[in-house]
């Protein structure tokens, strides 16, 4: 059907960590037996309302260049190494769902894929689901992908979203907008909650991610309102080789935990991601437009947006009935720069000081800064010496680190990909850029800093013929873990390489065909191009799928 290549400019050799975890396992081998039982199960009943589906494809990547250009592996479910040169992918895919009696619904999919990238044949995802009306049960390996309702062609969800592999999880879904009883469809609601587990996450082992959502919309006429928040959390693993405490509930609300000790005992136990998602859909003649403002977050001083959280995802997304040339056009402004500011995150000298375990907070300041108060200090009082005297004036709780954390140093990533907005760049993909860089963290983010405008299309040139587009702009300013080595000290690095912001731009540009006389058939070739202070890379994709029922 196509002839496929590999091999190409370079070959990047994996450190053990980043190796892919999905080889054949039994749970593998029960999500394919589940599919099939529920084949049997459907045709045993006699269930005319049953639907069946297979797909399989093969695509190339060919490209020149120290990465891959972005929107040639980006935001496809981690299926191709983000590292490697020139790579083939093959996949095969089945699913099978049925409705039952009273609005019951049982679901299953199963996919395997070859990478030549990956020197590996895997199972990529494998999943049940049984659902009642809006509400569903999911298990298995399967993808987190509640923020946006619809496709668009944006830059993907800063959280969550497309950009990772598949993990193990249990999701329990309100899915679709709901109506609220009495309120005759004025105001709905839709929310989830999703229990993951990431295996041998590199130096912290095992680590549990919990995540979840809540949205609130009302509709007063042709056009809604809606606002939510987005919560991730890791928690578990290792750190040292010894294993992490986990307190589940504090972790849930994200509070302290004296279970686990230090640090986690007076801010919030577990590493933090949050996001505020607010937005309106206008319904016009020729189609609907979604405006949103996302806000991202780690701690609660981003949390309190309205003091000055600066940082956001602004976006335009049209989908239009006519012309059908341009069936979707999204616009996108973002930046991630702000972080609660520059200062520092807890108090530091000769080690990190947490004010309320200050038992003699007089004679704290008066031993290290030479203050004589006239009277006991509160804790307030206590924490503005605190500042003026080591954090030159600013408040802490600064320099946050978006998908970044001191205690899980892979952060929000799994297997070298981002689960998040892929505008964040790894330690493994600086290094490909420069390898002599040397780093004064052990953090697996290396550029969490970043602004820039996004722009994309697609539409029908015919009843055979697609397109689609996107060029983004971004200027990087890196991590505030290597601008200020640990974020703990106001003595900058001098050699810090995004000093002042590197811009870079991803580009793309691509057309599918899908002929008539040849049903389940389409074609696809993208062309990329990304250029500017980071890196340069040149390439295309050549994509075959074919239906199979």
């Amino acid at each position: 059907m196509a002839f496929f290549f590999s091999g190409g400019n370079k070959k990047t050799i994996f450190a053990p960590e980043y190796q892919p975890q999905d080889k054949m396992t039994t749970s593998h081998r029960i999500a394919f037996v589940t599919i099939c039982c529920l084949a049997l199960a459907f045709q045993a009943k006699g269930q005319s309302d049953v639907n069946v589906h297979g797909t399989v494809s093969g695509r190339t990547i060919l490209h020149n260049g120290e990465l891959p250009p972005l929107w040639s592996v980006a935001l496809q479910e981690g299926r191709w190494n983000n590292l490697e040169g020139s790579q083939t992918l093959l996949t095969a895919a089945t699913g099978i769902s049925g409705n039952l009696k009273s609005g019951w619904k049982l679901s299953a999919g199963l996919e395997m894929d070859y990478s030549s990238g990956y020197d590996d044949a895997y199972l990529h995802a494998g999943w049940g689901e049984i659902a009642w009306k809006n509400w569903s049960l999911k298990g298995g390996k399967h993808i987190f992908d509640p923020v946006f309702t619809e496709s668009n062609m944006g830059t993907g969800s800063y959280l969550f979203g497309t950009n990772f592999r598949p993990v193990p999880r249990i999701t329990f879904e309100l899915s679709e907008y709901t109506s609220i009883p009495f309120t005759n469809g004025f105001a709905e609601v839709r929310g989830g909650i999703s229990q993951a587990w990431l295996s041998d996450q590199p130096s912290s082992g095992d680590v549990l991610l919990h995540e979840k959502y809540a949205y609130l919309r009302i509709r007063p006429g042709n056009w809604n309102l809606y606002g939510g928040v987005n919560h991730s959390t890791l928690f578990g693993g290792q750190r040292n080789g010894v294993d992490i405490p986990i307190d589940f509930w504090p972790t849930f609300f994200g509070k302290g935990s004296s279970k686990i000790g230090g640090g986690e005992a007076t801010n919030a136990a577990g590493a933090h991601m949050g996001m505020y998602d607010f937005g309106t859909q206008l319904e016009t003649p020729n189609g609907h437009i979604n405006i949103y403002y996302q806000i991202p977050f780690s701690d609660g001083s981003g949390m309190l947006f309205w003091q000055g959280n600066s940082d956001h995802i602004l976006g335009v997304d049209w989908h239009l009935n006519e012309p059908s040339w341009l069936s979707n056009i999204t616009f996108e402004w973002f930046q991630t720069t702000y972080q609660s500011g520059n200062g520092m995150p807890d108090p530091y000298l000769n080690g990190i000081i947490f004010p309320k375990q200050v038992e003699d907070k007089n004679g704290f300041v008066e031993e290290n800064f030479g203050i004589v108060p006239d009277h006991p200090l509160s804790l307030e009082e206590f924490k503005t010496i605190l500042e003026d005297e080591i954090n030159h004036g600013n408040d802490f709780g600064g320099r946050d680190g978006y998908m970044n954390n001191g205690m899980y140093t892979a952060g929000w990533s799994r297997d070298g990909h981002i689960m998040g907005s892929p505008m964040n760049l790894t330690r493994e993909q600086m290094l490909e850029v420069r390898p002599d860089m040397e780093f004064n963290s052990s953090v697996g983010i290396k550029n969490d800093r970043f602004s820039g405008l996004h722009l994309g299309g697609r539409g029908d040139l015919n009843a055979e013929l697609s397109w689609k587009m996107k060029i983004t702009w971004t200027r990087n300013f890196g991590t505030y873990f290597e601008q200020y080595p640990r974020r703990y000290t106001w003595n900058e690095d001098e050699d810090y390489w995004f000093k002042g912001g590197r811009d870079q731009w991803y580009t793309m540009a691509g057309a599918e065909w899908t002929p008539e006389k040849i049903k389940g058939l389409s074609v696809g070739v993208d062309l990329f191009y990304d250029g500017g202070d980071i890196y340069h890379s040149f390439g295309a994709k050549t994509a075959v799928t074919f239906r199979l029922f």
